[in-house]
């Protein structure tokens, strides 16, 4: 038996046009950010595509980073690490310690390109539960750029088929 994988609809998460609120404009370096807390279903995949995309203020040096994490919630009201499930800041000055208590789902290594490359990562997750928020920690050298048009969050659904 040969077992196969499809994309099914993607969940966004943006400032605006997106299924989620994230704002992601000006976010400084070292600071963080979260995202309106998200519902994968009821039946949810077992894995995700996640594709991350940034457009950074000012070329950052090449080889810094930006986090990508997951606040996951079983009951879509508690989650992990101080999240509040909110597009709001992240645990301003605290983030590092915070972060910590979240589920890694990967880190965009940048490039040194800046406003008007989206600089892209796509990573694979599993979440561990139906609910959860994303969570962005800037680690570039370098703030997002002002506007939220290219920032966003992706999920993909990557379910199996026989």
């Amino acid at each position: 038996m040969e077992v196969y994988t499809k994309q099914g609809t993607p969940i966004v998460w943006a400032a605006s046009g997106g299924d989620y609120a994230i704002t992601l404009a000006s976010i400084a370096d070292d600071a963080a950010r979260q995202g309106v807390k998200g519902d994968l279903g009821e039946h949810f995949a077992e894995r995700y595509a996640v594709l991350l995309e940034i457009n950074l203020d000012v070329a950052p040096t090449a080889g810094e980073t930006i986090e990508l994490y997951w606040a996951a919630s079983l009951d879509n009201t508690t989650f992990p690490g101080g999240a509040s499930g909110t597009d709001a800041a992240y645990k301003a000055g605290e983030e590092d310690e915070w972060k910590k208590q979240l589920l890694l789902i990967g880190v965009l290594v940048v490039t040194n390109d800046a406003d008007t490359v989206v600089q892209r990562q796509l990573f694979v997750f599993s979440p561990p539960a139906r609910y959860g928020c994303p969570v962005i920690v800037n680690k570039s050298g370098q703030a997002f750029e002002g506007d939220d048009d290219s920032h966003k969050i992706t999920f993909t659904p990557l379910i199996r088929v026989q």
